[in-house]
């Protein structure tokens, strides 16, 4: 009888062995896959940069890559911060209430200090394109709101989880969900940024369409959203016919007639028209690496939001789905990630970072052919610009933490 016993107990611990072998080498082989995959997308960026830059900002080229840098930095330490003795820490640590509390503290004082100084107007504060939304300190520049999406992130993945644990009420879940977007939101639209504030709504539709609401409440959600765009939209091009409208009234103006008529101003859609252009002349294969030709001042600052103008333009359709794939294969990482976390804000946390990415690249092409409206979002990777290197290097590593465990 012992004999069975103990034989009965040593088959158990051999089928947990196995189970946390197996688990492991899961775990090992997305952390793998996941940077190979990023590799990849940084490999092609600085080949795209280095051919949209060389001929208007070439010093770019060399920033963008110290920004690839900057990026795995950031990436490795705060993926593996975990396995430090010293710093025994893990993405669960972001769950403690304190923590989060502290997070959205942290957030509303550098919001409303950037708003304050940009209307005090102070040197370090410029205003650039009508909005305060960067701090210059010296050679650096940093966008506060773009680096602050992971913190919005954390406190939705915080009310989500805690509407879980908590069996709170789908109103009650939506109502405490908002808080957080009218914070953010208000705060960042007092400094002019639309474009930041419609990618933070974005990501926070996303994660609550992935939480545990009925399909009568995202139906609810889905079709007030879609009435207030298409109602917006159209008092906006009413209101744009008369005089004294503003610059983003006119530029949406012209979206909506380029996007229904063909016809881009060449005051407010020019952007827009010139990045249609080379999409079309890319075709199926693309003129070739380095043969764009947007690049040559016909499209303004091509490096920054509508870099995938010349990716398309050089590379074709084949290119742009290659570049498309491989975020979708990241997202489906990030997302498995979280599907397998045994925790309620592990979950959240990696379909808020799989929001905010994909959101991101989405919305950033959808306007370079035209889709969308101008926002002024980079395309993570791709776009030059240190704030959002940054940004994706904190929100991967979280990731790349999650499945160390």
């Amino acid at each position: 009888m012992e004999n069975k016993t103990g034989q009965f107990f040593q088959e158990n611990l051999q089928k947990k062995q196995e189970k946390f072998k197996q688990r492991i080498n899961r775990l090992r082989q997305r952390r793998l896959s996941i940077l190979l995959i990023i590799g990849v997308l940084m490999i092609l960026s600085f080949i795209n940069m280095s051919s949209a830059a060389f001929y208007m900002k070439p010093e770019n080229i060399k920033k963008h890559f110290m920004y690839i840098l900057v990026f795995f930095v950031i990436y490795l330490f705060v993926g593996n911060i975990g396995k430090l003795k010293k710093f025994n820490l893990t993405y669960k640590v972001l769950s403690d209430r304190k923590i989060n509390g502290i997070i959205l503290i942290t957030s509303i004082i550098i919001l409303f200090g950037m708003f304050i100084g940009g209307k005090m107007g102070l040197p370090f504060i410029p205003k650039i394109n009508g909005a305060y939304g960067w701090i210059n300190l010296g050679p650096i520049s940093i966008q506060p709101a773009e680096i602050l999406k992971c913190f919005f992130v954390i406190n939705m993945a915080n009310c989500l989880a805690r509407a879980e644990d908590n069996d709170l009420s789908e109103k009650m879940t939506i109502i405490n969900a908002f808080i957080y977007l009218f914070i953010y939101g208000v705060l960042i639209l007092a400094q002019k940024d639309m474009g930041t504030v419609i990618h933070y709504f974005a990501i926070w539709l996303f994660m609550i369409f992935m939480s545990k609401l009925k399909d009568k409440w995202i139906l609810r959600l889905g079709s007030l959203g879609v009435i207030l765009g298409i109602g917006g939209l159209t008092a906006i091009y009413k209101y744009a016919s008369e005089e004294g409208a503003s610059y983003k009234i006119m530029r949406i103006k012209s979206y909506i007639d380029g996007l229904f008529f063909g016809n881009y101003s060449d005051d407010y859609g020019y952007q827009v028209k010139q990045s249609v252009y080379a999409f079309g002349s890319g075709g199926l294969l693309g003129k070739g690496y380095a043969n764009g030709v947007q690049k040559y001042s016909y499209l303004p600052e091509i490096h920054t939001d509508f870099i995938m103008a010349t990716f398309g333009e050089e590379f074709g359709i084949v290119g742009m789905f290659l570049v498309i794939g491989l975020f979708f294969a990241l997202y489906h990482f990030i997302i498995v990630t979280g599907r397998e976390c045994k925790n309620y804000f592990g979950k959240y946390l990696a379909m808020g970072i799989g929001a905010q990415i994909i959101t991101q690249v989405i919305i950033n092409i959808f306007v370079a052919v035209g889709l969308f409206p101008v926002f002024g979002l980079p395309m993570p990777f791709f776009s030059y610009g240190g704030s959002a290197m940054v940004t994706m290097g904190i929100a991967l590593g979280l990731i790349h933490s999650m499945n160390v465990e």
